[in-house]
Protein backbone atom coordinates (compact mmCIF):
# COMPACT_ATOMS: atom_id res chain seq x y z
CA UNK A 1 0.00 0.00 0.00
CA UNK A 2 1.16 3.34 -0.83
CA UNK A 3 0.14 5.76 0.94
CA UNK A 4 0.83 9.78 1.36
CA UNK A 5 0.41 11.39 4.28
CA UNK A 6 -0.99 14.52 4.36
CA UNK A 7 -0.71 17.48 7.04
CA UNK A 8 -2.28 20.79 6.59
CA UNK A 9 -3.86 23.87 8.57
CA UNK A 10 -5.42 26.68 8.42
CA UNK A 11 -4.99 29.96 11.38
CA UNK A 12 -8.28 32.14 11.40
CA UNK A 13 -8.64 35.17 13.13
CA UNK A 14 -11.73 34.14 15.33
CA UNK A 15 -12.63 32.00 18.06
CA UNK A 16 -13.25 28.18 17.60
CA UNK A 17 -17.61 28.94 18.15
CA UNK A 18 -17.36 31.16 15.19
CA UNK A 19 -14.88 29.01 13.07
CA UNK A 20 -17.16 26.01 13.59
CA UNK A 21 -20.29 27.90 12.88
CA UNK A 22 -18.14 29.10 9.35
CA UNK A 23 -17.45 25.32 8.23
CA UNK A 24 -21.09 25.01 8.62
CA UNK A 25 -22.71 27.37 6.77
CA UNK A 26 -23.61 26.63 2.98
CA UNK A 27 -22.41 30.44 2.05
CA UNK A 28 -18.46 30.21 2.68
CA UNK A 29 -18.64 26.29 1.41
CA UNK A 30 -20.47 27.69 -1.78
CA UNK A 31 -18.28 30.58 -1.63
CA UNK A 32 -14.62 27.86 -0.93
CA UNK A 33 -15.62 26.32 -4.19
CA UNK A 34 -15.76 29.05 -6.56
CA UNK A 35 -12.57 29.95 -5.84
CA UNK A 36 -10.95 26.83 -7.48
CA UNK A 37 -12.78 28.27 -10.43
CA UNK A 38 -14.85 25.00 -10.99
CA UNK A 39 -17.02 24.51 -13.90
CA UNK A 40 -19.92 23.24 -12.03
CA UNK A 41 -20.18 22.62 -8.21
CA UNK A 42 -22.49 21.48 -5.44
CA UNK A 43 -22.81 21.91 -1.49
CA UNK A 44 -24.89 20.66 1.15
CA UNK A 45 -25.03 20.27 5.00
CA UNK A 46 -26.76 18.29 7.17
CA UNK A 47 -26.33 18.74 10.39
CA UNK A 48 -22.72 18.23 11.41
CA UNK A 49 -22.04 16.56 7.75
CA UNK A 50 -20.73 19.02 5.15
CA UNK A 51 -20.37 17.90 1.57
CA UNK A 52 -18.45 20.12 -1.36
CA UNK A 53 -18.29 18.84 -5.11
CA UNK A 54 -16.23 20.45 -7.84
CA UNK A 55 -16.09 19.44 -11.59
CA UNK A 56 -12.63 20.73 -12.52
CA UNK A 57 -10.33 20.32 -15.84
CA UNK A 58 -8.22 17.42 -15.15
CA UNK A 59 -4.53 17.94 -14.89
CA UNK A 60 -2.56 16.99 -17.69
CA UNK A 61 -1.06 14.04 -15.64
CA UNK A 62 -4.55 12.30 -14.89
CA UNK A 63 -6.15 13.16 -18.24
CA UNK A 64 -5.52 9.94 -19.69
CA UNK A 65 -7.18 7.97 -16.57
CA UNK A 66 -10.26 10.26 -16.16
CA UNK A 67 -11.05 12.51 -19.24
CA UNK A 68 -11.17 16.29 -19.46
CA UNK A 69 -13.18 17.06 -16.12
CA UNK A 70 -12.73 15.38 -12.96
CA UNK A 71 -15.17 15.45 -10.10
CA UNK A 72 -13.81 16.06 -6.78
CA UNK A 73 -15.71 15.54 -3.68
CA UNK A 74 -14.72 16.48 0.03
CA UNK A 75 -17.33 15.11 2.99
CA UNK A 76 -16.53 16.48 6.73
CA UNK A 77 -18.23 14.45 9.50
CA UNK A 78 -18.15 15.99 12.70
CA UNK A 79 -18.39 14.44 16.12
CA UNK A 80 -21.26 15.77 18.47
CA UNK A 81 -19.44 16.32 21.41
CA UNK A 82 -18.98 20.24 21.93
CA UNK A 83 -15.90 19.79 24.06
CA UNK A 84 -12.34 21.47 22.68
CA UNK A 85 -10.57 20.40 19.85
CA UNK A 86 -13.91 19.80 18.07
CA UNK A 87 -12.60 16.70 15.93
CA UNK A 88 -14.47 15.23 12.91
CA UNK A 89 -13.68 12.49 9.64
CA UNK A 90 -12.57 13.98 6.59
CA UNK A 91 -12.79 11.90 3.23
CA UNK A 92 -11.69 13.08 -0.28
CA UNK A 93 -12.50 11.25 -3.03
CA UNK A 94 -11.99 11.51 -7.19
CA UNK A 95 -14.70 10.03 -9.29
CA UNK A 96 -13.42 7.94 -11.78
CA UNK A 97 -10.37 8.01 -10.37
CA UNK A 98 -9.35 5.22 -7.78
CA UNK A 99 -7.78 8.00 -5.50
CA UNK A 100 -8.95 8.84 -2.03
CA UNK A 101 -7.98 10.47 1.16
CA UNK A 102 -9.23 9.65 4.62
CA UNK A 103 -8.22 11.58 8.06
CA UNK A 104 -8.99 13.54 10.34
CA UNK A 105 -10.32 17.15 11.08
CA UNK A 106 -9.97 19.04 14.49
CA UNK A 107 -10.57 22.81 15.29
CA UNK A 108 -8.94 23.90 18.74
CA UNK A 109 -8.18 27.13 20.03
CA UNK A 110 -4.30 28.69 19.10
CA UNK A 111 -3.31 30.50 16.08
CA UNK A 112 -4.61 33.83 16.03
CA UNK A 113 -7.89 32.56 17.56
CA UNK A 114 -8.73 28.96 15.81
CA UNK A 115 -6.29 26.42 14.22
CA UNK A 116 -8.09 23.69 12.01
CA UNK A 117 -6.14 20.75 11.28
CA UNK A 118 -5.95 18.25 8.79
CA UNK A 119 -4.09 14.87 8.97
CA UNK A 120 -4.67 11.94 6.44
CA UNK A 121 -3.73 9.39 4.48
CA UNK A 122 -4.13 10.18 0.47
CA UNK A 123 -3.53 6.75 -2.01
CA UNK A 124 -4.35 6.31 -5.53
CA UNK A 125 -4.50 2.85 -6.41
CA UNK A 126 -3.21 2.59 -9.88
CA UNK A 127 -0.66 -0.13 -10.15
CA UNK A 128 2.87 1.61 -10.88
CA UNK A 129 1.38 5.02 -11.55
CA UNK A 130 0.08 5.30 -8.21
CA UNK A 131 2.51 6.97 -5.82
CA UNK A 132 4.07 9.12 -8.71
CA UNK A 133 0.30 10.30 -9.33
CA UNK A 134 -0.33 11.12 -5.68
CA UNK A 135 2.86 13.00 -5.41
CA UNK A 136 1.44 15.32 -8.24
CA UNK A 137 -1.69 15.58 -7.44
CA UNK A 138 -0.81 16.01 -2.95
CA UNK A 139 -0.03 19.79 -3.64
CA UNK A 140 -3.73 20.21 -5.50
CA UNK A 141 -5.00 19.52 -2.43
CA UNK A 142 -2.94 21.65 -0.04
CA UNK A 143 -4.08 24.36 -2.86
CA UNK A 144 -7.31 23.61 -1.96
CA UNK A 145 -6.58 24.20 1.84
CA UNK A 146 -5.39 27.10 0.97
CA UNK A 147 -8.10 28.54 -1.12
CA UNK A 148 -10.02 27.77 2.43
CA UNK A 149 -7.91 29.52 4.19
CA UNK A 150 -8.42 33.02 1.67
CA UNK A 151 -12.01 32.34 1.63
CA UNK A 152 -12.49 32.47 5.25
CA UNK A 153 -9.96 35.21 6.37
CA UNK A 154 -12.73 36.92 3.98
CA UNK A 155 -15.84 35.49 5.25
CA UNK A 156 -14.94 36.62 8.84
CA UNK A 157 -13.62 39.65 7.81
CA UNK A 158 -17.53 40.53 6.56
CA UNK A 159 -18.94 39.02 10.21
Amino acid sequence: MNLMLIHATNDFAAEVPIVFEMLLDPVFLRATCLAANPLDHSVSVDGLHTSSTRVLPTPSVAARFTGPTISVTDEIVWNPAEELPRTGSARVRVDGLPAELLGTVSLAPGGRGSVLTYDGNFEIKIPVLGPSLAKQAAPVLLEALELQQQVGDQYLARS
